[in-house]
């Protein structure tokens, strides 16, 4: 008796390739998806770590430079920047050369002409001396937006002449502070301008005078504030749009024209500029308080001008979330 033994086949069928076919690109679908949120749930932890960046850098700027910095959160432009401070223009009046050159902070030095000479009675060490026409051409200071703040800062002890005139204390251009025929001072950038009350500034005694610039972060116009502070207490604001241009701008230490007379020491100005820039993706959405640009602003020791909201930031694609809190130490919270 014969037997005949067949082979059987181990080929797979159309059907079970297909479903083989199937289970595979649903492990992928499902591993993809998976890779894509843990992804975008990197992304948005790593937003949280560069917003907190961004504060912390603005906040030590304020107290390093000793002046107000900002961060501005836009939930529309969907931008978190810091406008930090930048020193340009800085002028001790210790030392000359041959050349009447007064050295000067980032290769600026400052040309005396006139009568000016550096004296060796001044604020801090030496100051510079004008006694009768002179001034210190202190060559330019770049505007580099027209929503960029700017402060110029300086120490004066005015000497008393008779008849009284008006004094250029310093010139940028766009702007100045001058020392009016009756005592009282005018401060000025571009279309914005105010006088103090008469009789503000001693004679023969040092005086510190800081006039700032400051958009307003809040609008997207070119409005903003010009304030005059004496001696640390604020003197005088006018607000509305300056209309600068930007570029480069001279800037000197009084004037041919209108000198000042008497001493001036420690000459300063600042920048105040966009620096650390965060982009938020179009899912992560800011909530609280402000649907239109708000700012965190920083005085010179780390503490907050005013209060801020918490404000939550949420992401649609991972509906993740965490709260922003900067209390008014300066101090970052999130949770």
């Amino acid at each position: 008796m014969c037997y005949c033994i067949m082979k059987q086949s181990k080929a797979f069928t159309i059907v079970e390739l297909l479903v083989v076919l199937s289970i595979v690109a649903l492990i992928m679908g499902v591993g993809l998806a998976t890779m894509s949120h843990s992804g975008r749930q990197f992304g948005f932890q790593a937003v949280r770590g560069e917003l907190v960046s961004i504060i912390r850098y603005t906040r030590s700027n304020a107290t390093t430079e000793k002046g107000v910095s900002v961060v501005v959160i836009d939930p529309l432009k969907k931008e978190i920047y810091s406008r930090a401070r930048r020193t340009v223009g800085l002028w001790h009046f210790e030392d000359i050369d041959g050349s009447n050159n007064s050295i000067g902070a980032f290769n600026n030095n400052a040309q005396l002409q006139g009568d000016a000479a550096v004296a060796p009675y001044g604020r801090f060490g030496n100051g510079l001396m004008i006694t009768s026409t002179g001034s210190a051409d202190c060559g330019t200071i770049p505007i580099l937006s027209r929503d960029a703040g700017i402060s110029v800062e300086c120490w004066i002890s005015p000497t008393d002449n008779w008849p009284l005139s008006q004094r250029t204390i310093v010139d940028l251009t766009e702007g100045s502070i001058m020392l009016e025929a009756n005592d009282s001072v005018k401060a000025s950038y571009g279309s914005l301008a105010f006088n103090t009350a008469v009789s503000i500034i001693p004679y023969e005694r040092w005086t510190h005078l800081m006039m700032v610039y400051e958009p307003d972060y809040t609008s997207y116009g070119d409005s903003g504030t010009l304030s005059l502070y004496i001696n640390n207490a604020l003197v005088g604001q006018s607000s509305g749009n300056p209309g600068v241009s930007i570029g480069k701008k001279n800037f000197s230490v009084s004037s041919s024209g209108a000198s000042f007379k008497g001493m001036i020491d420690e000459v300063k100005v600042v920048l105040l500029v966009e620096t650390e820039k965060l982009k938020l993706e179009s899912d992560i959405l800011v909530t609280g308080a402000f649907t239109t640009p708000f700012a965190i602003r920083f005085n010179k020791d780390g503490r907050l001008i005013q209060s801020v909201p918490i404000t939550l930031f949420t992401s649609a694609s991972t509906r993740d979330s965490f709260i922003l809190e900067v209390t008014s130490d300066g101090a970052v919270k999130i949770r």
